[in-house]
């Protein structure tokens, strides 16, 4: 017999950000995030500030100091989530924009969020990506899904 945790980690879900504030997202798929990650990696060299950018073309990547690691890390991680969002986003509440009615749930209203809020990107971060962080953790992304025939049943 093999036990194993039931668990949807692709289903849709609402991400509670605190303050009353909701984001929902629709299913994605480990591939979405992978190839969402590639892509907001590859923006991140493409955004860094000017001064990391020169001194990454003017060197071997290994010969950069800690702080080039760690604003590539999180310029593509904040990358990651506004492309999660703008892909499988579904929308969100408690946002409002300036004349107090409901902000819409667009790329240009979630980056000025982001910019404003700059904690909420990790929580979203973190929040959005955990169930396949764990997964991948586990070295078992590619596991059947609960509606596929196995060997053992």
């Amino acid at each position: 017999m093999v036990l194993r945790l039931s668990r949807r980690v692709g289903a849709a879900r609402t991400i509670d950000l605190g303050y009353d504030v909701t984001v929902s997202h629709r299913a994605f798929g480990y591939a979405d995030w992978r190839e969402a990650e590639a892509t907001a990696m590859r923006l991140a060299r493409q955004t860094l500030p000017a001064e990391l950018a020169f001194a990454a073309e003017c060197n071997d990547e290994e010969d950069l100091g800690p702080e080039y690691e760690e604003a590539l890390r999180g310029q593509a991680a904040r990358h990651l989530v506004k492309l999660l969002l703008v892909r499988f986003g579904e929308g969100w509440t408690g946002v409002e924009g300036p004349d107090g009615a409901p902000a819409p749930f667009t790329a240009d209203t979630l980056d000025q969020f982001l910019e404003l809020f700059p904690g909420v990107a990790g929580t979203l971060h973190a929040s959005l990506l955990a169930p396949w962080v764990e997964v991948a953790r586990e070295g078992n992304v590619s596991a059947p899904s609960q509606d596929t025939a196995t060997a053992e049943g």
